[in-house]
């Protein structure tokens, strides 16, 4: 197996130091936690994947966190590529981040980013400079 075998039944994740299950979310994630390093240049540890938080006193685990100055700056959703960015996928981010309270959100399937504010208001679909809080 090789870490990127587009038939490997898992996919090594260097932030989690173990192979996972190669689900089509998890091809998402794994290139999100690629275009955050890369394109957007966000330091690695800065990133945390897959955590527990409490949402409504359900425990839940967001996909991508990131921090700035040990703040919660943006927390990303990953979806498969077949599933639409629309309100039903935004509407979980949300009610994610009434828990968590980040400044930044974004939405990807692996085709579309869909990156907006926690105000509502959607921005230009390129990931924000690391640690700039507004738009």
């Amino acid at each position: 197996m090789t870490m990127m075998d587009p038939h490997s039944e898992d996919l090594w994740d260097a932030f989690r130091k173990k192979n996972v299950k190669a689900t089509p979310e998890e091809w998402v994630r794994q290139d999100a936690l690629r275009r955050l390093i890369i394109d957007g240049k966000y330091p690695k540890e800065s990133i945390s994947v897959e955590k527990g938080i409490k949402v409504n006193d359900l425990l839940r685990r967001y996909d991508i966190a990131v921090y700035s100055d040990s703040k919660l700056w943006m927390l990303i959703e990953c979806k498969a590529d077949s599933i639409k960015l629309d309100d039903k996928a935004c509407d979980q981010w949300m009610r994610y981040n009434t828990a968590l309270q980040a400044p930044w959100g974004a939405l990807t399937n692996g085709k579309t980013w869909r990156i907006f504010h926690s105000n509502g208001n959607e921005v230009d679909a390129k990931l924000p400079v690391f640690g700039i809080l507004n738009i």
